[in-house]
């Protein structure tokens, strides 16, 4: 049986390698500021092959909480083709000097998350 997924496959294991996701939740105090950091982030993102896939703010963008509390403003979610990318990226200095902006004009929180693309 063949895959038709176009994501990484380790072959030592034959298992597929988990995505690389990036999870921002944040709280804005500086619009402009956050702005400027914008730009710079999703360029350096481009830069290891990854896309941004959410960030518009609430109400715009769809951020609901379907259960518990969960008073977020702004959550951003990153694509990388893996977790070792993603994880690479964001400790790079190119982004790095972009992240220095978002703390200035920004508070939350930043989670990596593994996830699949194959069916259950």
């Amino acid at each position: 049986m063949t895959s038709t997924c176009d994501y990484p496959e380790d072959s030592r294991a034959s298992t597929f390698v988990p995505r690389g996701y990036v999870v921002f939740d944040l709280e804005i105090h500086d619009p402009e500021g956050y702005e400027a950091y914008r730009l710079e982030g999703q360029a350096s993102i481009r830069q290891f092959g990854g896309r941004v896939l959410s960030g518009e703010p609430a109400p715009r963008g769809v951020v609901e909480a379907l259960e518990g509390d969960w008073p977020t403003r702004r959550l951003v979610i990153a694509e990388f083709a893996t977790v070792e990318i993603a994880r690479a990226w964001f400790g790079s200095e190119l982004y790095q000097a972009a992240a220095r902006k978002r703390r200035a004009a920004s508070t939350g929180k930043v989670v990596l998350v593994g996830g699949w693309n194959r069916p259950w």
